[in-house]
């Protein structure tokens, strides 16, 4: 998870991530992120190995799946998303003055976390890619 955590972090700087850097972010020697980006690839990874007469030091990760954002934390299931969205009109709700407003917003945080959860976890999963849990 260490080397998945720090390709994902390296990618949001750079379009693509040599070992050398994993290696440097990490503190693990090359040869054992070579390895570990050899386990991850391609459920996780794009990891592109070049030309080096087996020296792995610009071997490199050109992208990361969504499996490895959802790893590593970065990419929501449908269930939070859905929890964080219903939580966001609740604060929203508490926060408005208008009482209309206040009503409509309370109305739609309850739809989401009771009423029409299973429906919105459905059409979320379908957005962000990952299977709608059932529960």
């Amino acid at each position: 998870m260490q080397v998945l955590s720090a390709v994902v972090s390296l990618l949001e700087q750079s379009y693509m991530v040599t070992v050398s850097d994993i290696a440097g972010e990490t503190g693990l020697e090359m040869p054992a992120v070579a390895q570990s980006l050899d386990a991850l690839n391609p459920t996780y990874v794009d990891f592109r190995k070049t030309e080096t007469g087996g020296d792995p030091t610009f071997w490199y990760v050109l992208k990361v799946t969504p499996e490895a954002r959802r790893a590593v934390g970065q990419w929501p299931t449908a269930e939070g998303l859905i929890d964080r969205l219903a939580q966001a009109f609740a604060d929203a709700a508490e926060r408005e003055d208008d009482a209309e407003k206040h009503y409509q917003l309370r109305q739609a945080a309850g739809l989401l976390k009771d009423g029409v959860r299973d429906v919105a976890v459905k059409a979320a999963a379908a957005i962000v890619g990952s299977p709608a849990e059932s529960g």
